[in-house]
């Protein structure tokens, strides 16, 4: 089946830019569950997959700049029938209500590539970057079945998300970066003040919100 985008792109907008986002991960998979929570009824999928089409015909600027981001079939797809591909879509498309813009790093390319210059493992700095893998996303939050289910139909190299740990871990890290490993990299210093900047600012929004990023990976 064909995987299209949402008609009418915007051409312009956050997510031509640096672009990431706070998500309230407990009221969105509060939200998932009780959709999921049909599955098995009369109902089925129709309830979670009403919402996911309000969503993907969403006007909200906010939510289309987020929702061109993934890959996704249409909801006249959906409406054929369900595959179990569509739930892993589903997931990340329904994160759209539980969203509101965050700062973003510049170029988190950068970071990944250039962190290990300063002592950071290449593992750190790409998460550092790029996030967890999606999928641990749901494991974190959801109840274990919809976890196990999400982990079959997202794709593990799909990154990313940070928790308030992680984003403390960061700044930890950051800290405890010898000085002097600027002096041969002057270069590096508004690259660790950005990065420091962006995980300050997503610990000030709150303790059940997490730092999502573009979706890498996926």
């Amino acid at each position: 089946m064909q995987t299209l985008r949402p008609p009418t792109l915007l051409t312009s907008g956050p997510h031509t830019a640096a672009v990431a986002w706070s998500l309230d991960a407990v009221a969105f998979h509060a939200e998932l569950e009780s959709l999921l929570s049909h599955l098995d009824g009369p109902l089925g999928t129709g309830p979670v997959r009403e919402r996911a089409a309000a969503l993907w015909q969403s006007d909200d600027p906010e939510i289309r700049g987020y929702v061109s981001l993934l890959p996704l079939d249409t909801p006249e797809d959906w409406a054929v029938g369900f595959e179990e591909h569509h739930l892993g879509q589903w997931y990340r498309l329904l994160m759209a209500g539980h969203l509101r813009p965050a700062r973003a790093l510049a170029d988190a390319t950068t970071v990944a590539r250039r962190l290990p210059e300063l002592g950071w493992s290449p593992a750190d700095a790409r998460r550092a970057a790029r996030g967890r893998p999606l999928h641990t996303l749901a494991r974190t939050h959801a109840t274990p079945p919809t976890a196990t289910a999400i982990g079959l139909v997202v794709n593990h190299g799909c990154k990313g998300w940070l928790a308030a740990d992680d984003l403390r871990e960061v700044l930890q890290r950051l800290q405890a970066i010898d000085r002097r490993s600027f002096r041969r990299a002057q270069d590096l210093v508004p690259l660790c003040e950005d990065l420091w900047d962006t995980c300050e600012a997503a610990l000030g929004e709150g303790e059940d919100q997490v730092l999502l990023l573009p979706p890498h990976g996926c």
